[in-house]
């Protein structure tokens, strides 16, 4: 009989660590709900990584050992970079993993499932109850972090889209006040630190990257080792921008992220969507408005 160890990716960025004896059982009750706590309360779950044991206690030793693994050692281990493990493990003072195991069979290699995906979820933009849009019913956006540490960020707005005043297309190229016509807007920031970063992207496919050293202050061009890559699909009803955008090396994580939307219509409208809103007028640049976190701490 063969015993699990297993990892699983929550709603929100945690990882769930736990052991079974019937992994396909456990991951799809796991999935359905049916096991109250943590993973009930934080679906979707992804089953990222499982290895089997040939007994229990290894299982349930490799359990309590990844369980105090950093979220960094967790991400490589899903991506099977033992290199990675055993220097992040040196790197603390404690023993190297090279053999590359967790603790089990060493004729066992561990198994990755959905490797590429490490965080990602969809969420619901408000627009502000001051600025309300004519022509746009919904508006979301999906966040995808792979374990390269690439953010890709999919904007989807939904109603008349035929009234909504769309830039035209140009070639990607950096530009300031794009923000003054439909826009859609990035936020990133560590979260015990005032300076953030601001990104917008245009359906033109023209870009801007900003630093700020706090709240709209020391306002400065960042810039980025690689331009971000812009596409755009639109029909009668549906639009959408897709960013696949490098994460900052000066961010470390969690990063706090808030996302937002200017939307611009053909008869002046404009709407401002957010995740969240603070009291007031509308301002993206407010802490209030960094509503996500990638990277978040572990469940256990």
């Amino acid at each position: 009989m063969t015993f699990w160890a297993y990892m699983l990716h929550c709603r929100g960025g945690a990882f769930y660590v736990g052991h079974t004896d019937d992994l396909e059982r456990r991951v799809a009750q796991h999935q359905s709900g049916a096991i109250a706590g943590f993973t009930a309360d934080h679906l979707p779950v992804t089953l990222v990584w499982s290895d089997g044991f040939a007994t229990r206690d290894e299982a349930k030793s490799a359990e309590r050992r990844i369980k105090g693994w950093s979220r960094a050692k967790k991400m490589a281990l899903i991506r099977g970079d033992w290199g990675r493990i055993s220097k992040l493990a040196k790197s603390k003072n404690g023993p190297s993993t090279s053999s590359g195991r967790t603790g089990g069979r060493t004729t066992s290699t561990p198994q990755t499932v959905h490797p590429e995906l490490v965080e990602g979820s969809s969420f619901l933009l408000h627009a502000h109850p001051s600025t309300p849009a004519g022509a746009i019913s919904k508006a979301a956006v999906e966040v995808v972090m792979t374990a390269s540490e690439i953010l890709k960020i999919t904007f989807r707005i939904s109603g008349k889209v035929a009234q909504v005043n769309l830039p035209s297309m140009m070639t990607s190229a950096r530009a300031d006040g794009l923000w003054q016509a439909t826009c859609f807007e990035l936020f990133l920031r560590d979260p015990d630190d005032a300076a953030y970063l601001e990104f917008n992207f245009s359906p033109s496919t023209r870009w801007a990257a900003y630093k700020f050293d706090d709240y709209r202050a020391g306002m400065t061009d960042w810039p980025l080792a690689a331009a971000p890559m812009i596409f755009c699909d639109a029909d009668d009803s549906l639009f959408a921008l897709e960013v696949t955008l490098a994460l900052p090396e000066i961010l470390t994580e969690p990063v706090d992220v808030a996302l937002s939307a200017v939307i611009e219509e053909r008869d002046g409208t404009k709407s401002y969507w957010a995740l969240r809103h603070p009291p007031g007028p509308p301002d993206f640049h407010h802490r209030d408005c960094f509503a996500l976190t990638l990277g978040a701490p572990d469940a256990g």
